[in-house]
C-alpha cells in the first residue's frame, strides 16, 4: 500500500506535504508546513466519513497538553476531507514496546499512565469515548505523553444506539463488550489496562493466531498476573474484569490507585472535574501537566532510543568496513578495522545520547554545552580507551605491573625495518606522509592519536537531531582532515591506514544511524514598496 501524495505536492492551498508518516484503515497521514513554516499532520479522511467527521466535530476545540491537538478541517478541490493536526515529533509507545520484550520499569510506566489518564479523562469529561486506545495511538515526546488518532471516538449518548462492531478498535486492546455494541467509557478504561500490563510485562494479555481467537480469550479467558508485579495485580485484576459495572468507574480511580503504587508517600495531584451544568469552556491551563519532565525520565527516554540505534550501528559500521575492504584490497584488516569502528562510534553515540548537563534545556540537547570543555574531555577520556582497544586488536600485550616492562613492546619506540620500509613507499600514506613515528613509545602514540582526535573534535554534533543535514559531508571531511594531519603521530603504515579509515567511518555510522529532525525553511514574505 502505498501513499497517494509524495513530497511537494499541496492537497490543500497553503500546505505543503514532506513525506507519508502512515497509512490506516481510515486514512493517510502526511507530514506537512504551512506556508509560514508550521509543521503539521495532514490525515486525509478516505472511509467511513460519517463516522470519522462526527468524532472530529467533537474534538476540534480540546486542548490538553496530553492530546494531539486538533486545529481544523479542510476540504480540498476533489472534495475529500483534511484534518489538520499537530505534528508530534515522539516514538508511538510501540516502537518503544519493541524495544522493550520484558517491560519497562513500574516508575516509567507509572509516569506514562499518568500521561494516559489526563487524556481520557480529558476526553470523558467532554462526552468522548476514544475507543481505539493503542500503542501505536499514544507517542512519547520529550517525556510527555500525548495521545492521538481520536477520529474513532463517538459521543457517549449516542453510543448505546450504535451495533458497529466492525472496524472500531484493536482487538488486542478491544473489551468484551464491544461484541454486543456497547461503547460507554469502559472500554477504555479497559484498553488502558491492557496497555498498563503491556508496559509491565512488554506483552499484551491475550495473543492468538487469528483476531477470532483472541476476541473470544477477551470474553472467556482471565488474564496471566503472574508477570505482572504484585502490587499492580489488584488494579489489573479490576481494570480487565469481564463485566463493565465491576471495573473501575472512572480513569480517575484507576489512576490513582497506580499513582499510589509507584509514589506510596506522594499523593496524587486530582485530576480536573467538569460540573455537570458547566460548558465545556477548559483551558489548557485548567489540567495539570501529566509527567514533569526531569533528568530521570529523560535519560530513560533516550537510553531506549540509544538500544536502537547501537543495533543499526553494528549493521552501518559492517556494510562501511566491507565496503572499504572491497575498494583497497585490506580483506586482512577487516575484522579489526569493524571493531575499531564500532568502538569508535559508540564512543561517540552512547555519551552524546545518555548526556544530561546540569541547569540546562533538558528537551533540547542539541541546545545544551554545544562547546562544553567538559565533554571534550570525556570524549578525549574514551578516545584513550578506542586507543587501548586499538593496540588490543593489532596484537600488542597490555603492560602488568607485576611484569618487568622491557617485556612490554608497547612501552618501546617503534622499530623500523626495511620491509616496513618498503611497504611504506607504497602506500598512500607513505607517499604523502613520510616516514614512520620512532620517536614515542608505541601506546603513547596511540593514546595521543586517539585521544587528540576525540578532544578536537565536536563529535556530539553530529549526534543531535536538529543537525542541518542526516550525513554532512563537510562533518566527515573535517574528521578526515584532523585523521590525516595527526597521523605522524601513529608508528607505522598499517596502524595509519586502519586508525584514518576508522574514524571517517566512525564519523558516517554516527550520522546516519541517529535519528535526524529536517528543519523547515520560513518562507519569507514578499514586501511592497510604499509609492507615492
Amino acid at each position: 500500500m502505498k501513499f497517494t501524495y509524495h513530497s511537494g505536492h499541496q492537497p490543500l492551498p497553503g500546505y505543503t506535504i514532506k513525506r507519508g508518516i502512515g497509512l490506516g484503515g481510515f486514512g493517510e497521514v502526511y507530514f506537512a508546513v504551512t506556508d509560514g513554516g508550521k509543521e503539521v499532520a495532514l490525515k486525509w479522511i478516505r472511509a467511513n466519513q460519517d463516522i470519522e467527521m462526527r468524532g472530529v466535530q467533537q474534538c476540534l476545540n480540546l486542548k490538553h497538553p496530553n492530546l494531539v491537538h486538533l486545529y481544523d478541517v479542510r476540504t480540498d478541490d476533489q472534495g475529500h476531507h483534511w484534518l489538520v493536526m499537530e505534528y508530534v515529533a515522539g516514538e508511538p509507545l510501540s516502537t518503544i514496546f519493541s524495544r522493550h520484550p520484558n517491560g519497562v520499569a513500574s516508575e516509567l510506566a507509572g509516569q506514562w499512565f499518568h500521561g494516559l489518564a489526563q487524556a481520557i479523562h480529558c476526553l470523558h469529561e467532554h462526552g468522548i469515548v476514544h475507543r481505539d486506545l493503542k500503542p501505536g495511538n499514544i507517542f512519547l515526546e520529550n517525556g510527555l505523553i500525548k495521545v492521538g488518532d481520536y477520529g474513532l471516538c463517538k459521543l457517549i449518548a449516542d453510543s448505546q444506539k450504535a451495533g458497529m462492531t466492525k472496524d472500531v478498535g484493536t482487538v488486542h486492546y478491544m473489551a468484551p463488550e464491544i461484541s454486543t455494541g456497547n461503547y460507554n467509557r469502559q472500554i477504555d478504561v479497559y484498553a488502558a489496562g491492557i496497555l498498563l500490563y503491556e508496559m509491565l510485562t512488554g506483552h499484551v494479555p491475550f495473543e492468538g493466531e487469528s483476531a477470532g481467537e483472541i476476541l473470544m480469550k477477551h470474553l472467556t479467558v482471565q488474564p496471566d498476573l503472574t508477570r505482572v508485579p504484585k502490587e499492580f495485580v489488584p488494579i489489573l485484576q479490576k481494570a480487565l474484569v469481564k463485566n463493565p459495572a465491576h471495573r473501575y468507574a472512572t480513569i480517575q480511580e484507576m489512576a490513582k490507585d497506580v499513582a499510589a503504587v509507584v509514589n506510596p508517600n506522594q499523593p496524587m495531584q486530582p485530576l480536573p472535574m467538569k460540573s455537570p451544568a458547566s460548558a465545556p469552556t477548559h483551558s489548557v491551563a485548567d489540567y495539570p501537566m501529566a509527567i514533569s519532565v526531569t533528568s530521570t525520565m529523560i535519560f530513560q527516554q533516550r537510553w531506549s532510543e540509544l538500544s536502537g540505534i547501537l543495533l543499526w550501528s553494528v549493521l552501518a559500521a559492517a556494510i562501511l568496513t566491507l565496503g572499504w575492504a572491497l575498494i583497497f584490497d585490506a580483506y586482512d584488516k577487516l575484522p579489526q578495522t569493524f571493531f575499531l569502528v564500532l568502538a569508535a562510534s559508540w564512543s561517540v553515540l552512547i555519551p552524546s545520547k545518555l548526556w544530561l548537563p546540569e541547569g540546562k534545556d533538558l528537551q533540547e540537547p542539541s541546545k545544551a554545552d554545544h562547546d562544553s570543555w567538559t565533554r571534550r574531555l570525556l570524549h578525549m577520556t574514551l578516545g584513550f580507551a578506542v586507543g587501548i582497544f586499538a593496540l588490543y586488536l593489532d596484537g600488542y600485550e597490555m603492560p602488568l605491573p607485576w611484569k618487568p616492562t622491557a617485556d612490554f613492546e608497547v612501552l618501546h619506540p617503534w622499530q623500523a625495518n626495511p620491509e616496513t620500509q618498503q611497504v611504506l613507499s607504497r602506500s598512500w600514506v607513505g607517499r604523502m606522509y613520510g616516514s614512520e613515528n620512532t620517536s614515542m613509545p608505541i601506546i603513547a602514540c596511540y593514546l595521543s592519536y586517539f585521544g587528540l582526535m576525540f578532544l578536537i573534535l565536536r563529535w556530539w554534533k553530529t549526534t543531535v537531531p536538529d543537525r542541518s543535514k542526516r550525513l554532512s559531508i563537510m562533518a566527515v571531511l573535517g574528521v578526515g582532515f584532523w585523521s590525516y594531519i595527526l597521523l605522524f603521530l601513529l608508528p607505522s603504515v598499517h596502524q595509519r591506514e586502519v586508525g584514518f579509515a576508522s574514524l571517517v567511518m566512525a564519523s558516517v555510522v554516527c550520522q546516519v544511524t541517529c535519528p535526524w529532525k529536517e528543519k523547515v525553511p520560513v518562507r519569507k514574505k514578499k514586501m511592497r514598496l510604499a509609492t507615492a
